[in-house]
């Protein structure tokens, strides 16, 4: 194995057995679950974590961990989450403790979308400086492939539309699409409306998780080389993940790639657009030799509220 190759490969052993003053002192405030999670290495990992449970902490802890004692590259390293909030937030927790981590990919899912399809554009038949739609211009765009449609039953394609693709389903899945819409001609409005979206070369909401989807899965030496590249792939608030967007992860998990997700089994924001709560349930079936950490201490509720 080249240098390259081992830094890339993710988790190295550190020089010496023991910890750098520096890491002693932020992983000694950590709990002995919270420790566990973020030194773990090897096979995939499932922390279920609780409101106020120290999750960003563990994942901004662990970010560092992996820069700073397991000489892991923080290019190689790419963590996303479901809100520019909480990203912008997950980047400075984590560059306060390893300056580093600069270099890694912490993103929202829909972000890290834009990116790779900007990248790969080539690949993925749009233009690398295409406009994403809004529900307006989505509801425009369908209008112009049937102009006698109202607005009204324009907007209510455009949800079934987004829905569909949350579920990762494309216009030629007819017989999967009547579990989006009992719509008779909804199959036939979708693919009129991919068809005329696609010779503007703009995208979607929606295509910014299905698109990178459907180009990994149909171009092997691509996602050979995602993997390569992102060798450590860590996901907060994997609760509110869609059909979709545990598609790409399968894609981006490929072989040899650390993964960890942070997640609570109890709750998801988003169920309204698509989140399903079974991607964390049925994670340690799809993902062989989990390692399933809970993180039970509460450190945001009195004890009156938790009692």
């Amino acid at each position: 194995m080249s240098l390259e190759d081992e830094i890339l490969s993710g988790i190295t052993s550190s020089q010496s057995g023991e910890f750098s003053e520096h890491a002693k002192e932020y992983l000694s405030v950590l709990n002995p679950e919270q420790y566990e999670a973020v030194v773990h290495e090897g096979s995939p990992l499932l922390i279920l974590a609780g409101a106020g449970s120290g999750k960003t902490r563990v994942i901004t802890t662990k970010i560092a961990y992996l820069i700073g004692e397991k000489g892991v590259n923080p290019y190689s390293i790419l963590a996303v989450t479901f809100t520019k909030k909480a990203a912008a937030e997950m980047r400075e927790r984590a560059i306060a403790l390893e300056p580093r981590a600069n270099d890694t990919q912490i993103r929202t899912f829909h972000s890290f979308g834009a990116w790779f399809l900007r990248v790969f554009a080539e690949e993925s038949g749009v233009d690398p400086n295409f406009t994403v739609y809004d529900d307006d211009d989505v509801v425009s765009l369908i209008q112009k492939v049937d102009p006698e449609l109202t607005k009204k039953e324009a907007a209510q394609y455009a949800r079934k539309i987004a829905l569909a693709k949350d579920y990762c389903l494309t216009s030629d899945e007819e017989d999967m699409l009547f579990e989006i819409s009992d719509f008779p001609d909804f199959a036939k409005y979708y693919k009129a409306y991919e068809n005329r979206k696609r010779q503007t070369g703009n995208v979607d909401f929606g295509d910014l998780i299905m698109l990178p989807y459907l180009v990994l899965q149909a171009n092997p030496l691509l996602k050979q080389h995602i993997n390569k590249r992102f060798r450590v792939v860590m996901v907060d608030e994997y609760q509110d993940s869609n059909v979709a967007q545990f598609k790409l992860l399968k894609e981006l998990a490929g072989d040899g790639v650390y993964i960890c997700v942070v997640g609570d089994d109890d709750q998801s924001i988003y169920r309204f657009r698509g989140a399903e709560v079974q991607n964390i349930l049925t994670f340690s079936d799809t993902f062989a030799n989990t390692k399933i950490i809970r993180l039970e201490t509460n450190y945001r509720s009195t004890s009156q509220i938790l009692a």
